[in-house]
C-alpha cells in the first residue's frame, strides 16, 4: 500500500504540473492503464483519501466528464474498472463509472414570451448570434437548447458569471448543456458556477460526483439535505462530509 501511496503522490504532482485539461486526463487515464482494474480502483480510492489541495483543484476536475475516462481507458478497461471497485468495496470509486441518467428530466429550451421570438430563428443564425457581441441578444440566448449555441456563449468573452449560472441554473435543463458548463475552460474553475452545476436536479448524476469535493463543507451539507437531487449525488455529499469531519477539515 506505501507503493501505491507513492504512486498517487507522484502522479498528484505530475498532474498538477501539467497545465491543460486534456493533458491531465491522459496522464490520469496513463496511470490507470499502468496499474490496471484493481489498482487503478485501489489508486482511485486512495486519491479521494489524500490531504492536498491539488486533488480537488487540478485532479478530480478531469473526472468531471463521464465520456472523458471513458474515452481514454476503452469501454473493456472502463468497465473492468468498475467492477473491479464494486468487487473491493470502494463504493465513492464505483459511483465515478456509473453512468445514471439525471434525477429530473425535462424539457429544455425558451420559456419566456421576449425569448420564444429567438426560436423561430433558424438554428443557423442562432449560432451565428451567440458568437455577436451584442449583449441584449445575448441574453436572449441563454436559454436556447442547442448546445453549440451554448457553447458559443460560454466563449463568448462578453458573457459574464453572472451569465452563465443562468445557463447552470435553468430548470428544465438539457444533461449536454450542462456538462458543458461543467467542464468548460475558464467557467468550469468557478465556485458558484461548480455549485450551481451540482446542485441543479437535471445535471447527469455523474458529472454532479466530479465537483463535489471541490465544494466548501457548507455548500456540501446543502447538497446532502436536497432531496431534489439525485440519491447517489447527495450519499457521495455525505461520505465528504463524514471524511472531512474526520479529518478535522473546514
Amino acid at each position: 500500500m506505501e507503493e501505491l501511496e507513492k504512486i498517487v503522490e507522484k502522479t498528484i504532482a505530475d498532474i498538477a504540473a501539467l497545465p491543460e485539461q486534456t493533458m491531465r486526463l491522459k496522464a490520469l487515464a496513463s496511470r490507470l492503464k499502468a496499474l490496471g482494474p484493481y489498482g487503478a480502483a485501489r489508486f482511485l480510492d486512495l486519491l479521494y483519501k489524500i490531504e492536498d489541495d491539488r486533488v480537488p483543484g487540478q485532479v478530480l476536475p478531469v473526472l468531471v466528464d463521464p465520456d472523458g475516462l471513458k474515452g481514454e481507458l476503452g469501454e473493456k478497461g472502463f468497465r473492468a474498472t468498475f467492477l473491479a471497485s464494486i468487487e473491493l468495496g470502494l463504493t465513492r470509486v464505483s459511483r465515478l463509472f456509473t453512468d445514471l441518467p439525471p434525477h429530473r428530466e425535462g424539457i429544455a429550451g425558451y420559456d419566456k414570451e421576449e425569448e420564444v421570438r429567438m426560436e423561430s430563428m433558424t438554428l443557423g443564425h442562432r449560432r451565428s448570434l451567440s458568437k455577436g457581441f451584442r449583449k441584449d441578444t445575448l441574453d436572449r440566448l441563454l436559454s436556447d437548447p442547442d448546445p453549440v449555441v451554448v457553447s458559443n456563449l460560454l466563449d463568448n468573452p462578453r458573457l459574464t458569471e453572472k451569465d452563465v449560472l443562468k445557463i447552470a441554473s435553468k430548470r428544465p435543463n438539457s444533461p449536454a448543456i450542462l456538462k458543458l458548463v461543467a467542464v468548460h475552460r475558464v467557467w468550469s474553475k468557478r465556485q458558484a458556477v461548480k455549485r450551481a452545476v451540482a446542485m441543479n436536479p437535471y445535471t447527469p448524476p455523474r458529472t454532479a460526483l466530479g465537483l463535489l469535493d471541490s465544494m466548501l463543507t457548507q455548500e456540501l451539507s446543502c447538497v446532502a439535505a436536497d432531496l431534489t437531487l439525485h440519491a447517489q449525488v447527495r450519499a457521495h455529499a455525505t461520505d465528504i462530509l463524514e471524511q472531512r469531519k474526520g479529518g478535522g477539515a473546514q
